[in-house]
């Protein structure tokens, strides 16, 4: 009876640990854009970096230092004209968004740093790192 009652919880365990990993990484809509957001833990990255095809920009938070992924990230997505598209808190470790080809500014901000970086999307991704620690704000990151 005890060894049943363990098996079943392993499995509503895993189950739950699965379902929360396909919950958070759900695609959401804000203004027309799709997006999703998520990567804590190994199964959340697995379930983000399966989506990766779909998407064509791709941003990842990290720390420099130490390497550790940031989830506390208030983004904001704009277009040329300054209209916000996307604006959600929280977000992180990776997020990623299918955007119209165009040109966009992105705003990150966490830890009273906010990086602000101009983006040319097109059909191919276009993969961004921010680091919170030796990355200036100011830098407008590669390619711009």
């Amino acid at each position: 009876m005890q060894r049943a009652l363990v098996s079943a919880a392993m499995v509503l365990a895993v189950a739950l640990t699965s379902t929360a990993a396909l919950a958070a990484t759900t695609p959401q809509q804000q203004n027309g854009i799709t997006y999703v957001n998520g990567g804590i833990g190994q199964e959340e990255q697995d379930a983000m970096k399966a989506q990766r095809a779909d998407y064509n920009l791709l941003l990842t938070f990290a720390s420099k230092q130490s390497g550790a992924y940031r989830s506390d990230v208030q983004l904001d997505i704009m277009d040329a004209k300054g209209a916000d598209l996307v604006s959600a808190a929280n977000t992180g470790p990776m997020f990623f968004a299918k955007l119209p080809p165009g040109t966009y500014h992105i705003s990150a901000a966490a830890e009273g740093k906010t990086f602000k970086r101009t983006v040319k999307v097109g059909k191919a991704p276009k993969e961004i790192i921010l680091h919170w620690e030796n990355d200036s704000p100011d830098d407008p990151g590669p390619g711009e």
